[in-house]
């Protein structure tokens, strides 16, 4: 898939495209427990709010 904001090719397995109201899923298998961040990727969403954390056990 291009992402034409990018202007890069995303066709990875840890990569989810989502339109804006939207919703997708991704599956992750973590190795270890912890705190992991997440955020979007594109310009200006980060600084937007468009963050997260998974707390592993």
């Amino acid at each position: 898939m291009r992402d034409e904001a990018l202007g890069t090719e995303h066709d990875e397995p840890h990569i989810a495209h989502v339109a804006p109201g939207g919703m997708e899923e991704i599956v992750w298998r973590f190795n270890r427990a912890g705190q992991f961040d997440y955020a979007c990727l594109i310009a200006g969403h980060f600084e937007a709010g468009m963050v997260g954390a998974v707390t592993v056990r």
